[in-house]
């Protein structure tokens, strides 16, 4: 080759030579040209009598577009269009990022990330009606896992993200088959900081926000609790935000510039605590301006039996209201209200054996007022301090009143910015009047450690 190289430099070039040279690869690209590439059918006069044509090659069908790499999140898929809080802080780790799209994945691929939690703890409660239920002192050692996987199809015009959350438990008091559960399994539609439509189960948009404690299935959470009489919750949690078994969501989100946010929220399903089938619907609306959030939403909710012999049904309406601060990166605070209306209508009244079935249950019918708030600072670079209180009061429409009281103080390292180490130390007490009992007051405290790792 070098040879042939040599002479073809120092040879010269006719007029004939290079038009050969020219020429040479344009005649082997027609040689190497599809004879069935754009063929046309002769024109009839140019056709031999019955002489059939030639069949044009059949065109491939397009292939779909590749699915891109398998990948951890990057930090980009966890939208900051306003800063969400202090770093490493219960603001800054919302589980719906203040009504941001996540993960926000702008390409086709699939999404992987997760966490892991540990909680060692120990808890005492004081029952003040003991000659009915003990007391207890309780040794806590439990965790939780999630593996997240979320593959997203990106176009020019709109994109498809799905995700699953698959869930391992660790809980000594739980049997082998529970150890597994699934959160999120849903499927999104939309255009990218736009709007977008999602269906399957999750959170609806967070409100009211409790900070560095009571966190989900944990001890200080759950409070003074009674064996009796479970102790008032803050309206409409458990019932219409959080992820409800049997029950699925579809919402409509639309999004305003990158300052306000909003979620149109509606729920099918039955519900198997109790079992009831259930209907609802769920407006919010967040403008979050940084440093400055405020979010608003209000909700109904109707439950109806699912047996022809039963007249049972329940209708739930409120409201919810949070204002939020953050200096960032020294102090963030919140202030949460929330209100609402259960009217209940059992297949037995409760205060009236000989009243036909269906009729008003008073007795199981409440008034909920529901207030909180929450302090996260600064220490050190990343050590943060929080603390918080919650208030619930309930009043039945007969004569039982219940009000349950939580506090908490916590402190915080945040290691590599991957491992939350945490300490919580809470008090709780919860005051039972239900009808036609003697009034009695729980108090519990409680402290536990978490070590938690965010992938």
């Amino acid at each position: 080759m070098r040879y042939r190289t040599s002479v073809l430099r120092r040879a010269p070039l006719n007029a004939a030579a290079l038009l050969v040279l020219l020429l040479a690869p344009a005649a082997k690209a027609a040689d190497e040209q599809d004879p069935f590439a754009d063929a046309k059918p002769p024109p009839e006069s140019a056709r031999r009598p019955n002489q059939e044509l030639v069949p044009a090659k059949p065109t491939e069908p397009e292939e779909p577009p590749p699915v891109g790499p398998v990948e951890r999140l990057p930090p980009t898929a966890y939208p900051a269009w306003t800063p969400r809080g202090l770093v490493g802080g219960s603001l800054w780790l919302s589980g719906n990022m203040h009504g941001m799209p996540w993960p926000y994945y702008p390409k086709t691929g699939i999404g992987v990330s997760g966490y892991a939690w540990l909680d060692t703890g120990y808890e005492t409660i004081d029952r003040g009606n003991n000659a009915n239920q003990p007391d207890l002192k309780q040794l806590v050692n439990q965790g939780r896992a999630v593996l997240r996987v979320t593959p997203t199809y990106s176009g020019d015009s709109f994109y498809v993200q799905g995700q699953a959350e698959l869930v391992g438990n660790k809980d000594q008091t739980q049997v082998q088959p529970q150890v597994a559960d699934l959160d999120d399994l849903w499927i999104r539609v939309g255009q990218w900081k736009k709007w977008d439509v999602q269906i399957g189960r999750f959170e609806a948009f967070e409100v009211y926000h409790f900070g560095m404690g009571m966190d989900l299935n944990t001890l200080e959470r759950k409070g003074a609790d009674d064996q009796i009489r479970t102790p008032p919750d803050v309206y409409g949690l458990t019932s219409i935000v959080y992820r409800q078994s049997g029950v699925g969501n579809v919402a409509l989100h639309g999004y305003l510039g990158d300052y306000i946010r909003g979620e149109l929220l509606g729920q099918f399903g039955f519900d198997v605590s109790p079992p009831l089938n259930t209907t609802g619907v769920r407006g919010t609306v967040v403008v979050d301006l940084g440093k400055v959030k405020a979010k608003l939403a209000g909700d109904l909710r109707k439950q109806f039996a699912y047996v022809s012999t039963s007249k049972e049904s329940r209708f739930q309406r409120g409201v919810s209201a949070a204002l939020q601060l953050v200096l960032d990166p020294w102090v963030e605070l919140g202030v949460n209200a929330a209100a609402g209306l259960t009217d209940h209508y059992n297949p037995i009244n409760t205060t009236d054996p000989n009243a036909s079935m269906g009729d008003f249950d008073g007795a199981n019918s409440f008034t909920d007022v529901d207030g909180g708030a929450f302090l996260n600072f600064r220490l050190a670079a990343d050590l943060l301090a929080g603390t918080g209180v919650n208030y619930n009061h309930q009043t039945d429409q007969v004569t039982g009143s219940f009000n349950h009281l939580q506090t908490f103080a916590a402190i915080q390292y945040f290691l590599g910015k991957r491992l939350l180490i945490k300490v919580v130390g809470s008090y709780a007490k919860s005051h039972i009047g239900a009808a036609l009992q003697t009034p009695w007051d729980d108090t519990m405290f409680s402290g536990r450690l978490r070590i938690m790792y965010l992938f």
